[in-house]
């Protein structure tokens, strides 16, 4: 008999896992890109947020550290780190959006600052677009200022520039 549901943990990624990392991508993005102007944003946006299984599969052989959450047997988020000069850069964070609103980005997030503190750097970058209020809200939470803004001419969207001082 089982009193309690099994709580979500953070656990690093395999890259035995790059087929259901790409698919978790592809589905938090295609609800995302409704949010998006799509007389304004270049597809090419949505098509570089959805990456192939290969290119996740690369992400392992290339620096990143990549997190996920799954809870009861499925993929439901993740996150993907990685570590330039004295600061982390946090991307990639994808929640399914049939797990939104219960907490898995916040776990996500809250994860990814731990790692960055344990590596002893000092900062932590972010990039968002500010159409993404529930990311952008979620990133402000925890202490995250905006340092900048640009725009990725590639993409044709603004990106806000978020900085944490860890």
């Amino acid at each position: 008999m089982r009193f309690f549901r099994a709580a979500p943990r953070v656990l690093p990624a395999q890259p035995t896992e790059a087929a259901v990392l790409a698919d978790l991508y592809r589905r938090a993005w295609s609800d995302c890109q409704r949010l998006l102007d799509p007389r304004l944003v270049d597809p090419r946006l949505v098509g570089d947020l959805t990456p192939p299984a290969a290119e996740v599969r690369c992400w392992f052989l290339g620096g990143f550290e990549i997190f996920r959450v799954r809870h009861e047997g499925q993929l439901v988020g993740a996150v993907r780190c990685c570590f330039p000069t004295s600061t982390c850069h946090v991307d990639r964070l994808a929640v399914d959006p049939d797990a939104r609103g219960r907490g898995v980005g916040h776990l996500l997030l809250e994860h990814a600052v731990g790692r960055a503190r344990r590596a002893g750097v000092t900062r932590v970058w972010v990039q968002v677009s500010p159409k993404l209020a529930a990311a952008h809200a979620l990133f402000r939470s925890f202490g995250c200022r905006e340092t900048g803004r640009l725009l990725a001419r590639y993409w044709g969207e603004e990106i806000v520039l978020l900085e944490l001082s860890v």
